[in-house]
């Protein structure tokens, strides 16, 4: 990965904290959970990454049980399924997912304006595949899991009874 390449993953990196408050914040107040959102640790090379991983993006905890969130923004705008822009919902791309499947309670997708979410949970592995896609990102090819939208579960007008 380049200097360049590496300056715009972490400009990203820095843009994704939001949502993981969103995230947070929605699931304390409609939810009751406490939560804990760890800093992000920045590599300061691409060839560093390994010892940057996180260990989770959002925790949330309730009467002594602790949940594990990984959370993305989405650079789109939807409000449930009939106006999702794709085929499917991508969990994350395989090695994330590996890595984390025993640890993770569900993969949040953020519609970028906050409003709704997708959720999509490790009981629902059995269902996922494997689809190989470029990120758009990067312009790296990649292999993500992803789920039919009918195995995801849609949260609709999140703020509507906040």
């Amino acid at each position: 990965m380049s200097r360049e390449q590496h300056a715009k993953f972490i400009t990203r990196l820095r843009g994704a904290k939001a949502g993981e408050f969103v995230w947070g914040y929605w699931l304390s107040i409609t939810r009751g959970y406490d939560i804990e959102i760890p800093a992000t640790k920045e590599a300061p090379t691409a060839a560093d990454h390994a010892e940057y991983v996180d260990k989770g993006d959002v925790f949330a905890t309730k009467a002594g049980r602790r949940l594990r969130f990984e959370v993305k923004t989405l650079s789109v705008t939807f409000t449930g399924p009939k106006d999702w822009p794709y085929p499917e919902v991508f969990v994350a791309r395989v090695e994330q997912v590996d890595r984390a499947i025993d640890d993770v309670c569900a993969w949040i997708s953020l519609s970028n304006d906050f409003g709704a979410a997708v959720r999509v949970e490790p009981t629902t592995r059995a269902k996922w595949y494997r689809t190989t896609r470029i990120n758009k990102n990067t312009g790296n090819e990649e292999t993500y899991y992803a789920v039919k939208l009918e195995d995801a579960r849609f949260m609709e007008d999140l703020w509507r009874d906040v």
